[in-house]
């Protein structure tokens, strides 16, 4: 039978407490996403996992101070965007030396896509290319919380921004990729669909 999963919170105290068993879930949790995070900033795979690496080495060293730690899942995440950004500035500074019913109704279109498994794909793939192609604040917004699922608030936390910016940044982001996406659909997603909804509804279909 399967152990439930233990929150974040949990695994800082049991760490703590010297658990390697809560250190290595603590890993399995979140390793991919850490790293997937800090490729956001400095671009290579190979900066992005040392950079979690060492994140990871430290919270097992000083784990007698974890405690001290106010929201673990938050504080993973600033660590590793301040080593990212002081991995760059590192690098530069080596450079310069030598998103009622009818509203309903087009949610109901939006996630669920009739068509082929090819052209779910090619949908999937244009919509990739349209994130990735989002200003680097608005790519980051939109992976946080349609990817590691986690709330405005953190995010704004994380990236020490407020949580009107987040969610402006958020409808920027799905309306940019409602643009993206129309011309293959055949219909705009975001039509009649207001800045609400708009925020929940073409992010699912994203990871359909």
């Amino acid at each position: 039978m399967l152990k439930p999963k233990r929150s974040v919170n949990i695994l800082f105290q049991e760490i703590q407490a010297g658990s390697q068993d809560a250190f290595n879930a603590l890993f399995l949790n979140y390793y991919d996403k850490l790293v997937a995070f800090s490729q956001q900033y400095v671009k290579q795979i190979e900066s992005a996992e040392e950079i979690t690496s060492e994140l990871f080495v430290k919270i097992w060293l000083k784990r007698d101070t974890l405690l001290k730690v106010l929201n673990p899942e938050v504080y993973l995440y600033i660590s590793i965007k301040n080593a990212s950004l002081n991995q760059l500035r590192a690098a530069r500074k080596h450079q310069v030396v030598s998103t009622d019913d009818e509203e309903q109704e087009q949610v109901s279109i939006l996630t669920v896509h009739h068509g082929t498994e090819l052209e779910k794909k090619e949908l999937a793939k244009l919509l990739d290319l349209a994130v990735e192609a989002l200003p680097e604040q608005r790519r980051i917004i939109f992976r946080l919380i349609k990817e590691d699922e986690l709330k405005s608030k953190e995010v704004a936390q994380i990236l020490n921004i407020s949580v009107r910016t987040v969610e402006n940044q958020m409808y920027k982001a799905v309306k940019s990729l409602a643009d993206a996406i129309s011309s293959y659909l055949g219909y705009h997603p975001q039509k009649r669909i207001s800045k609400k909804q708009a925020l929940s509804s073409l992010p699912i279909l994203y990871f359909f």
